[in-house]
């Protein structure tokens, strides 16, 4: 049951944040810019391996099938939130240019 919650939230969840955050783009502080287009990033990496991890027959993954779940399923919710972060801190860490 989790495993579904966690594949819609990333297939649904991940692309309706992204289109929120991203409406007035433009306004928004260089932090903020830096969040989206990290989270965007991440989505748009997670979405090849989610395919992927979808369209592989099962006779060809390990039998304890942990890969599968973690590309399949937790990868489209991960790796925006991982790009975003990481997006973030590099934005923050950055410092004003004095004039």
């Amino acid at each position: 049951m989790t495993g579904r919650l966690v594949l819609l939230a990333g297939l649904l969840g991940v692309p309706l944040l992204l289109l929120w955050t991203g409406h007035r783009l433009q306004r928004r502080s260089d932090a903020r810019r830096a969040a989206f287009w990290g989270g965007l990033t991440g989505h748009l990496v997670a979405l090849p391996l989610a395919t992927l991890a979808a369209l592989l027959p099962p006779a060809e993954w390990s039998p304890d099938d942990r890969t599968r779940g973690a590309l399949g399923f937790w990868a489209l919710l991960v790796l925006p939130a991982l790009g975003a972060a990481v997006a973030l801190l590099k934005a923050r860490r950055r410092r004003p240019a004095r004039h």
